[in-house]
């Protein structure tokens, strides 16, 4: 299984419920995904720093899922919007249990 974590920080505090809004419709329109989590942020900044604003954790089956999902035209019409609403974003992909092909 593969693990992708997307993480970002809005442009703006206003820009963080249309982030969420816009990646939440990848949940039914890609059937690469296996499993899905998506989470904003909650609380305040602390010693740790500035929080990222949320994080989408998706799973799939293979890296092969994963190359289709990420070259998906749904996908890069979704990326396209949510550009401008990010300040800051990063991805972290890895084999989650070793089953992957």
């Amino acid at each position: 299984m593969i693990r992708h974590i997307f993480m970002w920080q809005a442009a703006a505090p206003e820009e963080r419920q249309p982030v969420l809004d816009l990646l939440v419709q990848l949940s039914d329109r890609l059937p690469m995904i296996k499993s899905w989590e998506l989470g904003g942020h909650q609380g305040e900044p602390n010693d740790n720093g500035d929080p990222w604003d949320g994080a989408l954790i998706t799973d799939f089956a293979s890296w092969e899922d994963l190359e289709a999902y990420s070259i998906d035209p749904f996908h890069n019409e979704i990326v396209a919007q949510l550009l401008p609403r990010v300040r800051s974003r990063a991805v972290v992909d890895f084999v989650r249990d070793g089953a992957a092909q």
